[in-house]
């Protein structure tokens, strides 16, 4: 009995995080989150939700910007002990958009330990040619994935596993987009790893952190899950990262509009069993929807739906999908912006440090240009494509009005911001 409830409080998903109810804005003070520095906080929203497919994530999520800001952290249900041999595992999704460090690049996510360290350690970097690769290390070596392989704009899953060995190195991997979610995968298979070494560290790790610096770059963060446990069969089953099963797979959903401004809804579905409805839901705050229509399930892979109410500002869809008993689950949810009222936006204005620019979707290529009132360019800064949320920072500027242009082929928006001190 004794040693069963031993193993028993040694077993743990200690962080189930997918930001679910959470209001958008600051993410400090909202489940337990809490933040130290100075400067932007790290924020919630749900304008483009990061899905992975056949892993849990929600319609909200959090983004970090690679600016001078606030460093969150969220602590564990219950602490893991290092005075013995254990394997950590983490997971979440994660959407780089811009701005990655091409040296000596800061880590974005960690797990910390009682003494305020950071020995589990994730990293992003740009490559210079367009790619960025993805890192996993501590306090000295870092493991990179192959450069060429991650690109900005695209969601990928991250699985991260970190071994105590008792009396010898400890070892850490990561695998981008595992080939499968339902069984451990192997140490073999990692895209990277690292040998820990001598690491020093305290008695137990005891909370998630998200970090903010200028070599962090701007990323949105998704369903963070930590498991531990001394046996890694074990501790991978409680982290359970595959979704629960849906008589359908949805592969894709978008929306787009059309030369008369309505909204066509396309989506694509896969192993099509039990559904006998979609039902398409809008909303104009992505919080609060209503039925618009639905299409009756006929095994097809391909369905669409014309929203023929053309909207002013922002619009947010969601699929819900009918099952024969009458339960549902929806999809995640997309966004659109009305051509009616394509622009740019800024925040916060008056600006201090880092302006945040909300922009229409890159194609392929864009710029951002700060032009003084003089006409003089100040920085140009090229905008990856699928990007729609672009920091720069400020902080060196002159205190004055400032031109913020955008440029994205042939369509150019600018509005002014005043750089304050």
């Amino acid at each position: 009995m004794v040693s069963a409830i031993a193993m028993t409080t040694r077993a743990q998903l200690v962080i189930n995080e997918n930001f679910t109810g959470y209001t958008v804005g600051n993410l400090n003070g909202q489940g337990s989150w809490a933040s130290s520095g100075t400067g932007p906080d790290v924020q919630v929203s749900n304008l483009l939700p990061l899905i992975y497919s056949g892993y849990n994530s929600s319609g909200e999520y959090d983004t970090v910007t690679n600016g001078n800001g606030k460093t969150e952290t969220k602590a564990f249900s219950q602490n893991i002990s290092t005075s013995s041999a254990q394997t950590i595992y983490m997971s979440f999704v994660v959407r780089v958009g811009n701005s990655a460090s091409k040296n000596t690049p800061a880590y974005s996510v960690a797990l910390v330990d009682n003494t305020g360290s950071t020995p589990v350690q994730f990293t992003v970097k740009d490559n210079n040619d367009g790619s960025i690769s993805f890192g996993v290390g501590g306090s000295g070596s870092i493991g990179w994935t192959a450069a060429g392989s991650s690109h900005y704009g695209t969601t990928y899953l991250i699985v991260i596993r970190y071994d105590i060995i008792s009396g010898g190195a400890d070892k850490g991997y990561m695998w981008i987009n595992p080939s499968s979610l339902a069984a451990e995968p192997s140490t073999s298979s990692a895209n990277a790893s690292f040998t820990a070494g001598t690491e020093t560290y305290g008695s137990s790790f005891q909370a998630l952190q998200q970090n903010q610096t200028s070599k962090t770059p701007y990323a949105a963060y998704d369903a963070f899950r930590v498991a531990a446990n001394p046996s890694s069969s074990v501790a991978w089953a409680l982290l359970s990262p595959a979704a629960s099963t849906l008589p359908v797979t949805l592969t894709s959903f978008n929306a787009n509009t059309d030369g008369l401004n309505n909204t066509k809804l396309v989506w694509n579905t896969s192993n099509e069993s039990g559904i006998v409805s979609y039902v398409i839901e809008k909303s104009t705050d992505g919080r609060t929807f209503s039925d618009i229509g639905s299409v009756q399930a006929t095994q097809q892979s391909t369905y669409s739906f014309t929203d023929n109410q053309a909207s002013t500002d922002y619009t947010y869809y969601r699929l819900k999908m009918v099952e024969q008993d009458g339960s549902f689950k929806y999809s995640f949810i997309v966004s659109l912006k009305s051509k009616l009222s394509l622009n740019i936006s800024l925040s916060p204005n008056p600006v201090r440090s880092t302006l945040l620019i909300q922009h229409p979707k890159v194609g392929t290529e864009a710029h951002i240009e700060i032009v003084n009132t003089s006409g003089q360019l100040i920085k140009d800064i090229r905008i990856p494509a699928s990007a729609v949320l672009t920091s720069i920072d400020m902080s060196g500027l002159s205190t004055g009005l400032y031109h913020v242009v955008f440029k994205n082929g042939t369509d150019v928006f600018s509005k002014m911001v005043l750089k304050q001190q």
